[in-house]
Order: C-alpha cells, then sequence, then structure tokens
C-alpha cells in the first residue's frame, strides 16, 4: 500500500507490506529489499531519496512532483533519453537492477523535465563472492533494463533503434520466443 504524507512542508510517499501471514512476511521482505536498493543508491540523481525504514514496517521516500512518462512531452527526447541511461547506468554500477522497466508506471518526468526511475520493488542486488544464481538473475535483469530503456526510446520500432542503440539490446531465449510468436501471429 502506498500512502501520502506531508510534515514540514515536505512530501513523502510511505509504503507499507499489507496482508497477513506469508503473504504479509512475503510483501514486508520485498519492502525491506527496496529499502536495501535505495541505501545503495543513495546520493545517486534521478531515483528518490530514501528515509529508510521507520518502525521497521514503512519505507519512506522523497515524493516526486512531475508526471508520468506515459503522459510525457518532451522538447529534447534525446537528452531526456541519455539522461535516463546514465542513471540506469549508475544504479547498475551501484549493484542494483530495476527489473521492472518495461511498465511505463515505474518511469517519471520531474517538473525539471528530468528523468526519474521509481519502484524498485522488483529490484535485484547483486551479491559479491560466488552466488552464481543471484549473479545471473542480477545480470538478467541489468538486461532487462537495457531492453526496456531502448523500447522505450523507439517506441517499440526497434528496427528505427541507432546501431549504437541496437547493440544494447539482448534478449533471453524466453524473449525471443515470445517475439517470433507475435511477429508470426500479427503476420509481418
Amino acid at each position: 500500500t502506498v500512502l501520502l504524507f506531508s510534515e514540514g512542508g515536505v512530501e513523502y510517499v510511505v509504503k507499507t507490506a499489507m496482508g497477513s501471514g506469508a503473504v504479509r512476511r512475503a510483501r514486508q521482505a520485498t519492502l525491506e529489499r527496496e529499502a536495501r536498493a535505495y541505501e545503495r543508491m543513495k546520493g545517486l540523481s534521478g531515483v528518490p531519496k530514501c528515509s529508510g525504514m521507520v518502525a521497521g514496517r514503512y519505507l519512506v521516500l522523497e515524493r516526486i512532483h512531475g508526471i508520468p512518462y506515459r503522459d510525457a512531452t518532451w522538447e529534447d527526447r534525446e537528452t531526456w533519453f541519455a539522461q535516463l541511461l546514465d542513471i540506469i547506468r549508475g544504479f547498475h554500477a551501484r549493484g542494483v537492477a530495476h527489473g521492472d522497466l518495461k511498465s511505463k508506471s515505474n518511469l517519471m518526468v520531474t517538473r525539471r523535465g528530468e528523468p526519474c526511475v521509481i519502484d524498485f520493488g522488483t529490484t535485484v542486488m547483486h551479491r559479491d563472492g560466488f552466488h552464481p544464481i543471484n549473479n545471473q538473475m542480477f545480470a538478467y535483469l541489468k538486461q532487462l533494463d537495457l531492453n526496456a530503456w531502448v523500447k522505450h526510446k523507439y517506441h517499440g520500432r526497434y528496427e528505427d533503434a541507432s546501431e549504437e542503440d541496437h547493440a544494447l539490446l539482448d534478449y533471453s531465449r524466453a524473449e525471443a520466443l515470445l517475439r517470433r510468436y507475435r511477429r508470426w501471429r500479427d503476420g509481418v
């Protein structure tokens, strides 16, 4: 559940796990993982500032004022997408992969016209050392983030992507099969 809270003229978004039993515990674990991701990204522009977990139950984040990506228009679209790619590479460098950037609801355009990535609930964080499953999941979600960036920049028209941007794409087997099926289904 997401709530808005205001104190001293500052607005916050408060996320809390709802439900009972195993469902609530799973949601709470997701919130705690999200809080750890924000801690890794502390000081990184383009993601909300995090005040941490309050009472071990409430994740408190800076409220981002702006408009949802799906409703946005840009004076300089190229610059906006270059900034977004820098943000994505920034959190990847800190060992955080978002994993759900294909969803337009996870991207915002701030009042200053800059990109902001929100909702790190599906995040995977890289663990140092020998953790093959974690390392594979992290690499996979990093790639999903880059694929989503290209998809958004070119409105899903991958054939229009520049050579440099096209080089960022790398589909998993499942994604490649799904894309082939959709082309077959649509007669393309």
